[in-house]
Order: structure tokens, then C-alpha cells, then sequence
């Protein structure tokens, strides 16, 4: 007989000179990883019966939890969540409940709030990276590509946000993670393989919903910038054949230092502001596989079949276990669907002019 699927949490708790496996005492466990912008985040509840979290054992803030996700089945799989600083505490009663949020420890170390004045010249930004993760104490992963500045300058601000500023000109993204800062190109990773395919009938699947929209989407993007010290003026246009339903242009006014980076920048801006134009929110029976900056891919689903980025993955035990995720279709899927839709029109179109049908094609919907 197979053994019965089973999923429970190993949570560590290291303050006031103890550590000690609160595992026993867990009612629900949250753990959000993002891809990008926002930390990731653990939070939990905690039964106290026996009044020991209010007293012995309570908490302090920057208190350390470590925690991991094991999952038993035919195997076993385990999810390090991470280690994390306590930043809040509640208690309520009755019934005695103590709940708990962590904050990812690498990030809270790397956003002390410590405002820099700082300037680089003729750097590659994997260097401006280097310098800020070793400051910070991290470890580098930078995915981002050549990128070549001539002068850039951290004016009072923080570290994380000069970085984060700097990094989404050039269309890439930061995280900070298990001690690492991790600089990638998102629009790169939709090359990357799925780890695996969801259909529509996958045992797993407990819900869907799909968006597709033009708001906040573009047709074009301009950049426009004077080179203070060069004396020239640069400016590049890109346009998204591809896109649908909008005639907005994205104006952007950054620094950049030639006119191929002014382009470079254009594309990279107009590919990251129409990354959202299809989404999709789907919870499954809960899955160590599936972490923010992974793709996955969909299929069943019509005209919304494609890989996409997993944005946010949110991992919750109580009763039982689900993974919640945040998706957005990749350029190159997004392309696939126009495609078949424009087949489609000229089939229909075939069909008409050849007197052999009345079938009329407007968007997805057939009459």
C-alpha cells in the first residue's frame, strides 16, 4: 500500500539564549516568496494553552525563526523557507493564540534604513552589485547581463533602493534571499524550461481565474535624455506590435549614456510594462516545486494555454496544504496567442470569401 501524502512545518525558534522546535504548538503557517520589490514573509499562529508564550517563551522582536516546508509521500521533500527576523507580534485570548511575522533576515539587514552618498564612474553594474552586496554581506547572483555606466551616483538613499532604481532602467530585477542578492532579467528567465505543466485536469487544481487586460499597457515607448557632460541628445522609440487594445506611449527620462543604450533601455521598459497584460491566480494542492522567479506552464485553458512567470508562490499549512500563485504569461506565449488568433481570423476569412460557410470570428468568441 502506498504511503499516505503528509506535510508539516519544522519551525525553529532562536531567542532569549534557547532554541527550541515549536512545531508542536503550530495552528497555521504562511510562507510568500516573491520574485522581485517586496521581501518575502513568513507568518504564523501558535496555540498557548499552557500560557508559556506568554511568558517563558515570548518572543522579541529580532528574535531569529527558521523554518522549512517537509512534505512525506512515496518520497520526502523538503522546502527551506529561510531564516527570518520577528518584526511583529500579536496575542490574543480566548482562546490563547500568540500569531507572528517574519521579515526574510538578509533583507532586513540590507534595508537598516541607512541612507548612502556614494558615485561610480565608468563601472559595470555588476560592479555597482558587487560592491553594494558585499557592503550589505551578501553573496552575489547577478544574471543581469554587460552593462556598461559611465557615471552613476547614490544620493542619501538606501542601499536597496538605489539598486532596485538603478536595476529597472535597465529592465532587471532584485531579490534578496537566504543571503544572497540576486540581480536577473526577467524577460531572459521566459526562456527557462517549466518545472512542470498544470492542466486543466491536473488532480492538484483547486482553482483558476485568468485576467486579460489594456490598462496599464503600452503601444510604444520613448526615451529622451541630454548627456549634460557629452553635449548630446539621445532618443529611442520601440513599439509592441503585438500589443492589444492600446495606443498609450510610455515617456521615459532616464540617464543613459549612447543611443544603443537608449534603445536597449526603451525595449526593456515597454516589455516590463506590458508583462502584466495576462495573469493568472491559480491554487493547487500544496507543492515544494513551486517558488517565485520559476515558470510554469498552463495548459487546457484555451487561449490562455502558455508558460508563465511565477511572480509570487504563497505556501500555507493548517488543515491541510496549498500553494497559491501569482502568474503573468511570458512575451514569447503571449506571441504564440496572437498568432493562433490571427490564423483564425484568416481561416474564417478563407472560409467566407469561399462561399462555403457564415461563420463570423470577433476576439475569442464565435458566432
Amino acid at each position: 500500500m502506498p504511503k499516505s501524502r503528509s506535510a508539516y512545518i519544522r519551525l525553529t525558534y532562536e531567542g532569549k539564549d534557547i532554541t527550541r522546535d515549536i512545531s508542536p504548538f503550530l495552528l497555521t503557517f504562511t510562507f510568500t516568496d516573491n520574485a522581485s520589490g517586496t521581501a518575502d514573509d513568513i507568518s504564523l499562529t501558535l496555540e498557548d494553552r499552557k500560557s508559556i508564550w506568554l511568558t517563558d517563551w515570548m518572543p522579541s522582536k529580532g528574535d531569529k525563526l527558521k523554518a522549512s516546508i517537509v512534505v512525506e509521500d512515496s518520497q520526502t521533500y523538503t522546502l527551506p523557507c529561510g531564516e527570518y527576523d520577528i518584526d511583529q507580534i500579536e496575542y490574543s485570548y480566548p482562546p490563547r493564540v500568540i500569531s507572528i511575522k517574519g521579515v526574510s533576515a538578509s533583507i532586513k539587514k540590507a534595508m537598516k534604513g541607512e541612507k548612502h552618498s556614494r558615485a561610480w564612474e565608468n563601472v559595470t553594474l555588476s560592479t555597482i552589485c558587487t560592491d553594494i552586496a558585499a557592503s550589505s554581506g551578501l553573496a552575489l547572483h547577478y544574471d543581469g547581463g554587460y552593462v556598461m555606466l559611465e557615471r552613476r551616483e547614490q544620493v542619501q538613499q538606501s542601499d536597496l533602493e538605489f539598486l532596485e532604481g538603478l536595476c529597472a532602467e535597465h529592465g532587471l530585477n532584485v531579490k534578496i534571499s537566504d543571503g544572497k542578492l540576486i540581480v536577473y532579467s526577467e524577460a531572459d528567465y521566459d526562456s527557462h524550461d517549466s518545472v512542470t505543466e498544470i492542466d486543466a485536469s491536473f488532480e492538484g487544481l483547486i482553482s483558476v481565474k485568468f485576467t486579460s487586460k489594456s490598462a496599464g499597457t503600452y503601444r510604444k515607448a520613448k526615451v529622451k535624455y541630454h548627456h549634460p557632460v557629452k553635449a548630446e541628445y539621445y532618443e529611442a522609440e520601440c513599439e509592441d506590435d503585438d500589443e492589444e487594445g492600446s495606443e498609450r506611449e510610455l515617456e521615459i527620462y532616464e540617464r543613459v549614456d549612447s543611443q544603443s543604450q537608449a534603445q536597449e533601455v526603451a525595449e526593456k521598459a515597454l516589455t516590463q510594462a506590458n508583462s502584466k497584460e495576462i495573469t493568472a491566480s491559480i491554487t493547487v494542492k500544496g507543492d515544494t516545486r513551486f517558488l517565485a522567479g520559476l515558470n510554469v506552464t498552463l495548459t487546457g485553458f484555451g487561449m490562455f494555454n502558455g508558460k508563465y512567470f511565477i511572480e509570487k508562490a504563497t505556501h500555507t499549512l493548517g488543515s491541510g496544504y496549498t500553494t497559491a500563485l501569482s502568474l503573468k504569461m511570458g512575451g514569447g506565449a503571449k506571441k504564440a496567442i496572437r498568432s493562433a488568433k490571427t490564423k483564425a481570423r484568416s481561416k474564417v476569412k478563407a472560409s467566407s470569401s469561399s462561399g462555403g460557410g457564415e461563420l463570423f470570428y470577433e476576439g475569442d468568441r464565435h458566432y
